[in-house]
């Protein structure tokens, strides 16, 4: 990766970790403090409404997005059809939604869904006005103004959420949350974007666009589709309360590998569309994104998996304890998926779109094998089902991949066995370390305190992890420590 395109990289990482990092923190510790005022059967009533917004923003949102970000130079036409079309595609979901939420509510057999779904909607409208500023933010990797939009609006979100639980509206209050958040985010991006407001629709540019994001689209709503579908299978099958221990142990995990995901997805992408005509460039930028990404994705997973429980303890009490076994599993699920978005990146650059569908349609079949499996052998095999279906992805994406990459993948599993192996070892030590804390303030302080005895054993215990991995790789450092000190020398400056 040369230096240039390299420092515009780190730049767009900094910036774009920045931004779902603080983003998520804020989104976290509201989350903490909405946990511990309302119940998880709340969490769980928005748990059931989550993927039919997902599936309708990504239907309103994917596809155009990706062709403007893959085009060079994207003209004006092509920008008003793209916010046209968007808009329009917006009303249309909000008003099937508006009438279906009846039925919807019926189907999980909660009357309460229905107006909880009317209200929710309104996110896909405010939404849609958003979308050509964020895109062309992304596309020039500028994350720097997308962390302040993103920031701000989590934060004014966040207190709309926490006043209104306090004053006894319930799981109102986490509408009202996401709706305000999404207004706040719309409005920022207005003032800070360089896009002016304009409405056209040219048939050209339509057509060119549509003929490289419809397959974007299709991928990209099996992808939210299976995404989420692990919400109203718990709920349906299982119970509301569930549904909610679920939804919190999902938003835990968000913190760490679907950050990580995000921003690599948002940075990487651009990055590698830039080199796409120059093979050595592509396979070297590749192959650096690929060891940074394995050793911090692996080393968050893994640490995630072992302070779960006084982690969820520690913030938002013993009522959550459910979730802590759950929490174990799902980060564990999150250990590929970093990897796997950049090995559909390589796919998405060259063109190879009916791969890409294909493999992402494989998949989705993978998933369904897990949910089938889930419904009748139980919840944990579902969560585990969901593991390693994200495992066997990755590998079969990176087969792929690698025909056009010039990274196999053999050698890319090769790259990533070292960081994964001492991330491992790491976390043990972690887990290792919290319990004997947690123990030692028990039994020989007589000390304990479910918030600050489970928190203190898990920022020891997260001291050390982080002390034993900079010592492994000070002693025996691989390509991926090499990698990651040289973008951190670029990061500085």
């Amino acid at each position: 990766m040369g230096d240039k395109l390299k420092s515009k990289a780190i730049g767009g990482a900094r910036w774009g970790f920045v931004e779902n990092f603080s983003s998520l923190a804020v989104t976290f510790l509201v989350g903490v403090i909405l946990g511990r005022i309302l119940s998880p059967d709340e969490f769980g009533l928005i748990g059931y409404l989550t993927i039919f917004i997902a599936l309708s923003i990504s239907f309103i949102d994917n596809g155009f997005s990706s062709a403007i970000i893959k085009k060079p130079n994207p003209s004006s036409d092509d920008l008003k059809t793209v916010f046209s079309t968007n808009l329009i595609m917006s009303m249309v979901c909000y008003l099937l939604l508006f009438f279906l939420s009846r039925p919807i509510a019926s189907l999980f057999s909660i009357e309460a869904l229905a107006p909880l779904l009317r209200v929710l909607a309104i996110v896909l409208i405010i939404n849609a006005f958003s979308i050509i500023q964020r895109v062309l933010l992304i596309k020039e990797v500028d994350f720097k103004k997308l962390t302040v939009c993103s920031l701000t609006s989590s934060i004014l979100s966040g207190c709309v959420g926490i006043y209104l639980a306090v004053k006894g509206y319930g799981v109102w209050s986490l509408v009202w949350q996401q709706i305000s958040k999404q207004l706040f985010n719309t409005l920022l991006l207005w003032i800070l974007g360089n896009w002016k407001f304009s409405i056209g629709f040219s048939c050209n540019s339509f057509k060119e666009l549509f003929s490289y994001g419809s397959k974007v689209l299709i991928s990209g709503l099996l992808d939210t589709l299976f995404r989420y579908l692990y919400y109203p299978i718990v709920g349906r099958f299982f119970s509301t309360y569930d549904l909610g221990q679920y939804t919190r142990s999902d938003q835990f995990s968000n913190v760490t590998s679907n950050n990580i995901s995000q921003i690599i997805q948002r940075v990487g992408f651009p990055i590698i569309s830039k080199v796409q005509e120059d093979d050595l460039r592509l396979r070297n930028t590749f192959r650096t994104i690929i060891l940074v990404s394995a050793l911090l994705s692996s080393f968050l997973c893994f640490w995630l998996s072992a302070i779960s429980k006084p982690l969820i303890i520690g913030l938002i009490g013993e009522k959550w304890l459910p979730a802590t076994a759950m929490l174990q599993i799902i980060a564990l699920g999150g250990l590929f998926v970093p990897l796997h978005y950049l090995n559909q990146n390589i796919l998405q650059v060259k063109g190879k779109m009916r791969q890409y569908l294909a493999l992402e349609i494989f998949k989705k079949l993978l998933i369904v094998l897990s949910v089938i499996a889930g419904i009748i052998w139980g919840l944990d095999v579902l969560l585990w089902g969901f593991v390693l279906s994200n495992a066997l992805a990755y590998f079969v994406f990176a087969f792929y991949s690698g025909r056009y990459s010039g990274y196999s993948a053999m050698r890319q599993f090769l790259d990533i066995l070292r960081p994964l192996f001492i991330s491992l070892l790491c976390a043990i030590i972690c887990a290792l370390v919290t319990v004997c804390v947690i123990w030692i303030c028990k039994t020989h302080l007589m000390w304990y305190n479910v918030t600050w005895t489970n928190l203190l054993g898990v920022l020891v215990g997260t001291l050390v992890a982080l002390g034993s991995i900079s010592l492994i790789y000070k002693i025996v450092p691989g390509k991926e420590y090499s990698e990651a000190l040289n973008l951190l020398k670029i990061w500085k400056r």
